[in-house]
């Protein structure tokens, strides 16, 4: 009774070892979702630009860049001058701190 046992159980384990190796080689194997490593890229549709359509573009990247950077520098600079003028005690000549002497 055990030796029955015994062969079925080392058939079970040997049949989940051979499914198991057999799952990972089929998952190895190449699949369709990767082109060959020799094979070249389908010639361009498009047609490349032109010098003068290169420059006109650097041209309009250029001046983007110049207005956003304006723009980010007033910007910065009007935030400046109101967290100064916020921050500016206000000055009333006649209170003094707590704890100054008067100036002699």
């Amino acid at each position: 009774m055990r030796k029955r046992r015994t062969v079925a159980a080392r058939v079970v384990a040997g049949l989940a070892l051979g499914a198991s190796i057999a799952a990972l080689v089929a998952a190895c194997s190449p699949g369709a979702d990767y082109p060959a490593i020799l094979d070249k890229p389908a010639p361009r549709a498009d047609q490349t630009m032109n010098p003068d359509q290169v420059k006109q573009a650097t041209d309009a990247l250029i001046s983007d860049r110049n207005r956003l950077s304006t723009d980010a520098q007033a910007n910065q600079q009007a935030n400046q001058q109101a967290n100064q003028q916020a921050s500016a005690p206000a000055a009333t000549g006649s209170t003094r701190s707590a704890g100054s002497a008067p100036k002699p």
